[in-house]
């Protein structure tokens, strides 16, 4: 069955890379629970940095704070 992941999309039965798979967070069929965001998806990239741009400006501003 690990083939089948691989041509799914599936890389080590941990990350995601779809570029035709529109879905931007995606449920992990091996382990039956948990979620990964599919790196082949410009949106999930876009919400990558957006996210570590506002935690580098949370934590400068808390560095400056204390």
């Amino acid at each position: 069955m690990k083939s089948s992941n691989k041509d799914n999309g599936w890389i080590a039965g941990r990350l995601y890379f779809n570029r035709k798979d529109k879905r931007v967070i995606i449920k992990r069929p091996e382990s039956g629970f948990g979620y990964t965001m599919n790196l082949g998806n410009k949106e999930t990239w876009i919400f990558n940095i957006i996210s570590v741009i506002i935690i580098v400006i949370l934590v400068t501003i808390l560095q400056n704070n204390f």
